[in-house]
Protein backbone atom coordinates (compact mmCIF):
# COMPACT_ATOMS: atom_id res chain seq x y z
CA UNK A 1 0.00 0.00 0.00
CA UNK A 2 2.85 2.17 0.56
CA UNK A 3 4.13 1.55 -2.12
CA UNK A 4 1.61 2.38 -4.51
CA UNK A 5 0.88 5.71 -2.94
CA UNK A 6 4.44 6.52 -3.25
CA UNK A 7 4.00 5.40 -6.89
CA UNK A 8 1.30 7.41 -7.22
CA UNK A 9 2.70 10.68 -5.58
CA UNK A 10 6.07 10.52 -7.74
CA UNK A 11 3.90 10.41 -11.20
CA UNK A 12 1.99 13.84 -10.19
CA UNK A 13 5.34 14.98 -9.01
CA UNK A 14 6.47 14.08 -13.00
CA UNK A 15 3.27 15.75 -14.01
CA UNK A 16 4.16 19.16 -12.46
CA UNK A 17 5.46 21.37 -14.47
CA UNK A 18 8.37 23.49 -12.68
CA UNK A 19 8.72 27.28 -14.28
CA UNK A 20 11.53 28.07 -16.41
CA UNK A 21 14.43 29.96 -14.74
CA UNK A 22 14.58 32.21 -18.15
CA UNK A 23 10.96 33.49 -17.91
CA UNK A 24 10.81 37.59 -16.69
CA UNK A 25 7.40 38.45 -14.91
CA UNK A 26 6.37 42.26 -15.15
CA UNK A 27 7.58 42.83 -11.60
CA UNK A 28 11.31 41.67 -12.72
CA UNK A 29 10.95 44.04 -15.47
CA UNK A 30 9.59 46.78 -13.23
CA UNK A 31 12.31 46.63 -11.02
CA UNK A 32 15.04 46.22 -13.50
CA UNK A 33 13.55 49.77 -14.77
CA UNK A 34 13.80 51.17 -11.86
CA UNK A 35 17.13 49.95 -10.96
CA UNK A 36 17.83 51.30 -14.38
CA UNK A 37 16.61 54.64 -14.08
CA UNK A 38 18.34 54.74 -10.47
CA UNK A 39 22.04 54.38 -11.81
CA UNK A 40 20.89 57.29 -14.59
CA UNK A 41 19.95 59.53 -12.09
CA UNK A 42 23.21 59.01 -10.31
CA UNK A 43 24.87 59.24 -13.19
CA UNK A 44 24.02 62.75 -13.67
CA UNK A 45 23.90 63.93 -10.35
CA UNK A 46 27.69 62.56 -10.00
CA UNK A 47 28.30 64.75 -13.12
CA UNK A 48 26.11 67.68 -12.18
CA UNK A 49 27.97 71.05 -11.24
CA UNK A 50 27.25 72.37 -7.34
CA UNK A 51 28.48 75.81 -7.76
CA UNK A 52 28.35 79.06 -9.97
CA UNK A 53 29.90 82.89 -10.55
CA UNK A 54 27.53 85.29 -11.77
CA UNK A 55 27.74 89.20 -12.67
CA UNK A 56 24.83 91.01 -13.35
CA UNK A 57 25.25 94.16 -15.12
CA UNK A 58 22.05 96.66 -15.36
CA UNK A 59 23.11 100.55 -17.19
CA UNK A 60 20.90 102.87 -19.43
CA UNK A 61 23.98 103.18 -21.43
CA UNK A 62 23.14 99.56 -22.85
CA UNK A 63 19.91 101.21 -24.77
CA UNK A 64 21.91 102.72 -27.57
CA UNK A 65 19.46 105.91 -27.00
CA UNK A 66 22.42 108.50 -24.91
CA UNK A 67 20.04 108.40 -22.21
CA UNK A 68 21.78 108.62 -18.92
CA UNK A 69 19.74 108.95 -15.41
CA UNK A 70 17.55 107.46 -13.16
CA UNK A 71 18.57 103.45 -12.26
CA UNK A 72 21.23 104.38 -14.15
CA UNK A 73 23.72 101.79 -13.34
CA UNK A 74 23.40 98.40 -11.32
CA UNK A 75 26.67 95.71 -10.76
CA UNK A 76 25.42 92.76 -8.89
CA UNK A 77 28.06 89.18 -8.07
CA UNK A 78 26.88 86.10 -7.17
CA UNK A 79 27.82 83.00 -5.88
CA UNK A 80 25.64 80.13 -5.85
CA UNK A 81 25.64 76.49 -4.53
CA UNK A 82 23.43 73.48 -4.03
CA UNK A 83 24.61 70.78 -1.78
CA UNK A 84 26.27 67.54 -2.54
CA UNK A 85 23.89 65.89 -0.47
CA UNK A 86 20.76 67.34 -2.02
CA UNK A 87 19.85 64.52 -4.91
CA UNK A 88 16.07 66.04 -5.02
CA UNK A 89 17.71 69.14 -5.81
CA UNK A 90 15.25 70.91 -3.13
CA UNK A 91 17.59 74.25 -2.13
CA UNK A 92 19.46 76.87 -3.85
CA UNK A 93 21.60 79.17 -1.80
CA UNK A 94 23.14 82.58 -2.88
CA UNK A 95 25.58 84.96 -1.51
CA UNK A 96 25.24 88.78 -3.69
CA UNK A 97 26.78 91.73 -3.33
CA UNK A 98 26.14 94.67 -5.44
CA UNK A 99 25.67 98.49 -5.87
CA UNK A 100 22.40 100.30 -7.16
CA UNK A 101 23.33 104.29 -8.70
CA UNK A 102 20.37 106.53 -8.97
CA UNK A 103 21.24 110.29 -10.44
CA UNK A 104 18.14 112.60 -11.67
CA UNK A 105 17.92 112.94 -15.40
CA UNK A 106 20.83 114.00 -16.62
CA UNK A 107 24.15 113.20 -14.22
CA UNK A 108 25.52 116.57 -15.15
CA UNK A 109 23.39 118.77 -13.25
CA UNK A 110 25.05 121.85 -11.53
CA UNK A 111 21.93 123.06 -9.61
CA UNK A 112 19.78 121.57 -7.18
CA UNK A 113 16.69 123.18 -9.23
CA UNK A 114 17.77 121.13 -11.77
CA UNK A 115 16.98 117.57 -10.44
CA UNK A 116 13.97 115.61 -10.69
CA UNK A 117 15.19 112.38 -8.98
CA UNK A 118 17.37 112.40 -5.56
CA UNK A 119 21.10 111.29 -6.27
CA UNK A 120 22.18 108.10 -4.46
CA UNK A 121 23.55 104.80 -4.37
CA UNK A 122 22.69 101.49 -2.48
CA UNK A 123 25.62 99.07 -1.60
CA UNK A 124 24.56 95.91 -0.05
CA UNK A 125 25.24 92.35 0.35
CA UNK A 126 22.76 89.72 0.87
CA UNK A 127 22.44 86.26 1.14
CA UNK A 128 19.54 84.49 0.02
CA UNK A 129 17.86 80.30 -0.66
CA UNK A 130 15.34 78.94 -3.54
CA UNK A 131 13.39 76.20 -2.20
CA UNK A 132 11.06 73.92 -4.42
CA UNK A 133 8.26 71.98 -3.43
CA UNK A 134 7.63 68.12 -4.91
CA UNK A 135 5.50 69.93 -7.34
CA UNK A 136 8.79 72.27 -8.59
CA UNK A 137 6.80 75.45 -6.84
CA UNK A 138 9.39 78.32 -5.76
CA UNK A 139 9.99 79.68 -2.53
CA UNK A 140 12.47 82.31 -2.45
CA UNK A 141 13.44 84.25 0.29
CA UNK A 142 16.55 86.70 1.14
CA UNK A 143 18.00 89.49 3.19
CA UNK A 144 20.29 92.47 2.77
CA UNK A 145 22.53 94.74 4.89
CA UNK A 146 23.31 97.66 2.48
CA UNK A 147 23.95 101.68 3.16
CA UNK A 148 22.71 105.12 0.92
CA UNK A 149 24.80 108.27 0.87
CA UNK A 150 28.48 108.32 0.61
CA UNK A 151 29.45 105.47 2.16
CA UNK A 152 27.88 103.75 -1.07
CA UNK A 153 30.41 104.72 -3.03
CA UNK A 154 28.14 106.37 -5.99
CA UNK A 155 30.36 109.58 -6.75
CA UNK A 156 33.55 107.36 -7.00
CA UNK A 157 31.60 104.79 -8.91
CA UNK A 158 30.19 106.80 -11.67
CA UNK A 159 33.56 109.34 -11.63
CA UNK A 160 35.44 106.19 -12.48
CA UNK A 161 33.03 104.64 -15.35
CA UNK A 162 32.71 108.30 -16.71
CA UNK A 163 36.84 108.62 -16.89
CA UNK A 164 37.07 105.17 -18.52
CA UNK A 165 35.06 105.89 -21.08
CA UNK A 166 35.89 109.55 -21.72
CA UNK A 167 32.62 110.73 -20.70
CA UNK A 168 31.38 113.93 -18.95
CA UNK A 169 32.02 114.63 -15.29
CA UNK A 170 29.07 113.87 -13.11
CA UNK A 171 28.24 117.45 -11.05
CA UNK A 172 25.78 116.33 -9.09
CA UNK A 173 26.68 114.07 -6.48
CA UNK A 174 27.21 117.30 -4.03
CA UNK A 175 23.18 116.96 -3.33
CA UNK A 176 23.05 113.14 -2.72
CA UNK A 177 21.41 111.82 -0.12
CA UNK A 178 22.36 111.22 4.03
CA UNK A 179 23.48 108.30 4.98
CA UNK A 180 21.79 105.55 6.20
CA UNK A 181 22.04 101.73 6.80
CA UNK A 182 19.22 99.26 5.98
CA UNK A 183 18.45 96.09 6.71
CA UNK A 184 15.33 94.29 4.54
CA UNK A 185 14.20 90.97 3.81
CA UNK A 186 12.44 89.85 0.48
CA UNK A 187 10.39 86.55 -0.77
CA UNK A 188 9.60 85.37 -3.84
CA UNK A 189 6.20 82.85 -4.75
CA UNK A 190 6.08 80.96 -8.15
CA UNK A 191 3.54 77.78 -8.23
CA UNK A 192 4.07 75.69 -11.55
CA UNK A 193 1.21 75.80 -13.66
CA UNK A 194 1.16 72.56 -15.92
CA UNK A 195 -0.60 73.44 -19.19
CA UNK A 196 0.58 70.73 -21.27
CA UNK A 197 1.19 66.98 -20.72
CA UNK A 198 4.04 67.68 -22.55
CA UNK A 199 7.49 66.95 -20.85
CA UNK A 200 9.26 70.14 -22.25
CA UNK A 201 6.62 71.80 -23.45
CA UNK A 202 7.60 75.45 -25.78
CA UNK A 203 5.28 77.76 -23.70
CA UNK A 204 5.48 78.03 -20.01
CA UNK A 205 3.73 80.50 -18.16
CA UNK A 206 4.85 81.24 -14.30
CA UNK A 207 2.84 83.75 -12.14
CA UNK A 208 5.11 85.38 -9.78
CA UNK A 209 4.67 87.34 -6.46
CA UNK A 210 6.84 89.05 -4.70
CA UNK A 211 7.50 91.00 -1.29
CA UNK A 212 9.97 93.25 0.20
CA UNK A 213 10.04 94.73 4.02
CA UNK A 214 12.52 96.93 5.33
CA UNK A 215 13.84 100.30 5.90
CA UNK A 216 14.99 100.66 2.55
CA UNK A 217 12.46 99.23 0.38
CA UNK A 218 9.07 98.19 1.29
CA UNK A 219 6.61 96.86 -1.35
CA UNK A 220 5.27 94.13 -3.50
CA UNK A 221 5.19 92.99 -7.28
CA UNK A 222 2.66 90.39 -9.09
CA UNK A 223 2.98 89.29 -12.63
CA UNK A 224 3.26 86.21 -15.07
CA UNK A 225 6.69 85.17 -17.21
CA UNK A 226 5.70 84.37 -20.35
CA UNK A 227 8.73 81.78 -21.88
CA UNK A 228 9.04 80.76 -25.68
CA UNK A 229 11.61 77.77 -26.05
CA UNK A 230 13.50 75.25 -24.29
CA UNK A 231 13.23 76.33 -20.54
CA UNK A 232 13.36 73.95 -17.31
CA UNK A 233 11.03 73.23 -14.95
CA UNK A 234 11.41 75.58 -11.72
CA UNK A 235 14.01 73.71 -10.08
CA UNK A 236 15.84 73.55 -13.12
CA UNK A 237 16.14 76.63 -14.99
CA UNK A 238 18.87 79.76 -15.10
CA UNK A 239 15.71 82.17 -14.86
CA UNK A 240 15.31 80.92 -11.07
CA UNK A 241 19.38 80.24 -10.63
CA UNK A 242 18.93 76.54 -10.24
CA UNK A 243 20.66 75.74 -13.36
CA UNK A 244 22.90 74.09 -11.38
CA UNK A 245 19.86 71.43 -11.03
CA UNK A 246 19.38 70.55 -14.57
CA UNK A 247 20.83 68.18 -17.01
CA UNK A 248 19.98 69.71 -20.65
CA UNK A 249 20.87 72.99 -22.20
CA UNK A 250 17.95 75.75 -21.64
CA UNK A 251 17.56 78.64 -24.54
CA UNK A 252 14.28 81.02 -24.51
CA UNK A 253 12.60 83.99 -25.00
CA UNK A 254 10.72 85.60 -21.87
CA UNK A 255 8.21 88.02 -21.64
CA UNK A 256 7.65 89.51 -17.84
CA UNK A 257 5.38 92.21 -17.07
CA UNK A 258 4.50 93.10 -13.68
CA UNK A 259 2.38 95.30 -11.39
CA UNK A 260 4.91 96.82 -8.85
CA UNK A 261 3.47 98.86 -5.46
CA UNK A 262 5.95 100.47 -3.18
CA UNK A 263 5.67 101.66 0.42
CA UNK A 264 8.82 103.00 1.25
CA UNK A 265 11.53 103.93 -1.45
CA UNK A 266 14.69 105.31 0.67
CA UNK A 267 16.90 106.04 -2.36
CA UNK A 268 13.41 108.69 -3.07
CA UNK A 269 12.49 109.94 0.21
CA UNK A 270 15.54 109.29 2.06
CA UNK A 271 16.68 107.70 5.00
CA UNK A 272 13.42 106.10 7.53
CA UNK A 273 14.60 107.06 10.59
CA UNK A 274 16.45 110.59 9.78
CA UNK A 275 14.97 113.74 10.30
CA UNK A 276 17.41 115.33 7.83
CA UNK A 277 17.44 113.36 4.32
CA UNK A 278 19.43 115.10 2.40
CA UNK A 279 19.07 117.96 0.22
CA UNK A 280 16.75 116.97 -2.05
CA UNK A 281 14.05 113.83 -1.94
CA UNK A 282 11.19 113.23 -4.24
CA UNK A 283 7.62 112.36 -4.33
CA UNK A 284 7.37 108.22 -4.21
CA UNK A 285 4.53 106.46 -6.81
CA UNK A 286 3.61 104.05 -5.08
CA UNK A 287 1.38 102.28 -8.15
CA UNK A 288 3.95 102.02 -11.49
CA UNK A 289 4.28 98.89 -14.22
CA UNK A 290 7.38 97.23 -15.25
CA UNK A 291 8.33 95.15 -18.06
CA UNK A 292 10.98 93.06 -19.07
CA UNK A 293 11.38 90.84 -22.46
CA UNK A 294 14.56 89.16 -22.65
CA UNK A 295 16.74 86.48 -23.87
CA UNK A 296 18.48 83.23 -21.41
CA UNK A 297 20.65 80.54 -22.52
CA UNK A 298 22.40 78.10 -19.93
CA UNK A 299 24.53 75.27 -20.78
CA UNK A 300 26.81 72.68 -18.93
CA UNK A 301 29.69 75.28 -18.20
CA UNK A 302 27.64 78.78 -19.06
CA UNK A 303 24.90 80.97 -19.02
CA UNK A 304 24.05 84.85 -20.29
CA UNK A 305 20.91 86.69 -20.29
CA UNK A 306 19.52 89.72 -22.14
CA UNK A 307 17.28 92.05 -20.99
CA UNK A 308 15.39 95.19 -22.12
CA UNK A 309 13.38 97.36 -19.67
CA UNK A 310 11.35 99.18 -19.24
CA UNK A 311 10.31 101.09 -15.79
CA UNK A 312 7.63 103.56 -15.64
CA UNK A 313 8.13 106.41 -12.84
CA UNK A 314 9.39 105.75 -9.48
CA UNK A 315 9.10 109.37 -8.30
CA UNK A 316 6.53 111.55 -9.48
CA UNK A 317 9.21 114.22 -9.52
CA UNK A 318 10.39 112.57 -12.71
CA UNK A 319 10.51 114.09 -16.02
CA UNK A 320 9.32 110.70 -17.64
CA UNK A 321 10.15 106.75 -17.63
CA UNK A 322 13.14 105.21 -18.39
CA UNK A 323 14.44 102.00 -20.60
CA UNK A 324 17.30 100.58 -19.59
CA UNK A 325 19.29 96.80 -20.52
CA UNK A 326 20.67 94.02 -18.58
CA UNK A 327 23.07 91.80 -19.15
CA UNK A 328 23.74 88.16 -16.90
CA UNK A 329 27.22 86.18 -17.51
CA UNK A 330 27.85 83.11 -15.57
CA UNK A 331 29.78 80.34 -15.25
CA UNK A 332 29.36 76.59 -13.23
CA UNK A 333 32.01 74.32 -11.51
Amino acid sequence: MHTSIRGQLSDKNQQITRPSLDVQYPQDSQYLAAQKRAMKLQFQYQQRRHHYIEIISDNDSYTLTANDGYYTNGLKFVYGWNSHKDTTNTTIHTLEIGQLMYNAKNGSYRRKEELDRPVTAFLYARYGEQHFTKSNNLLAWGINIGTIGPPALGRQMQQAIHSLFNMYTPEEWDYQLKTEIGANADITWSPSLNLSDNQTPVFRLLPVASATFGNTFTGASLGPVFSLGKMGKNNQTIFWGSHLNGYSNESFFYFYPEMVMSLYNATIQGGLFRSDKGPYTGKLNHLRYRQTIGWMHSGPIFNIGLGLVFDSRESKTQWHSQWYGHVQLGVSF
